[in-house]
C-alpha cells in the first residue's frame, strides 16, 4: 500500500486550506479586537463621558503582536512572503531552484525555533502581569509558538509541493 505525492498533496492542500480558514479568521477578530481598542482609546482621550481607560493602548499592542506572529505563516502559504528576486535572479534557473528549497529550509528553522523560543518565553515570564489589564505576560510570547506552529505547517507543505 503506497501512497503516491498527488495524494500528499491533496491532503496536504485541504488541510492547510482548512488551517489557513481558521488562522485568518482569528485574525480578523484579533484585528476587530484592536481597532474596538484603539478608537475607544482615542475617544476615552477626547471625551469627558468615557473614562480615560489605561487598558487600550495595552490591548492593541497585544493584538497587533498576535496580528504580526499569527499571519506569518499566510505569507508562506499564499507565496507573498518577502523574497530577494533581484539577487535570485542573478542565478541560472537550476541555482535558482536550489536556493529556492534552501530559503525554505532556512524557514523550516526560524519556525522552530519560534515554537521554542516562544515557549522559552512564555514559561519565563508565566508569573508576570500586564500592568494595565493584569493578564500574564506569557500572552505575548504565546503567539511566537502560534505563528512558529503555522509557519512550519505552511513551510513542510511548500517543500512538499515543490513547483520552485
Amino acid at each position: 500500500m503506497s501512497i503516491n505525492r498527488s495524494e500528499i498533496v491533496q491532503k496536504y492542500d485541504k488541510f492547510a486550506s482548512i488551517f489557513t480558514r481558521i488562522m485568518l479568521a482569528f485574525c480578523a477578530l484579533v484585528f476587530i479586537v484592536m481597532i474596538f481598542s484603539v478608537t475607544y482609546g482615542v475617544i476615552g482621550r477626547f471625551a469627558h463621558f468615557v473614562r480615560q481607560p489605561r487598558w487600550t493602548q495595552e490591548l492593541a499592542v497585544l493584538c497587533l503582536v498576535w496580528l504580526c506572529f499569527a499571519s506569518a505563516g499566510y505569507g508562506i502559504y499564499d507565496n507573498k512572503h518577502a523574497n530577494m528576486t533581484v539577487f535570485v535572479n542573478l542565478f541560472p534557473k537550476p541555482a535558482r531552484k536550489v536556493l529556492s528549497i534552501l530559503a525554505y529550509v532556512l524557514l523550516l528553522f526560524v519556525s522552530i525555533y519560534w515554537i521554542y523560543y516562544g515557549i522559552s518565553l512564555s514559561s519565563l515570564s508565566s508569573m508576570a502581569r500586564m500592568s494595565a489589564t493584569g493578564w500574564p505576560q506569557s500572552l505575548n510570547y504565546i503567539s511566537i509558538v502560534v505563528g512558529g506552529i503555522y509557519s512550519l505547517f505552511m513551510t513542510i507543505g511548500r517543500l512538499i509541493k515543490g513547483g520552485f
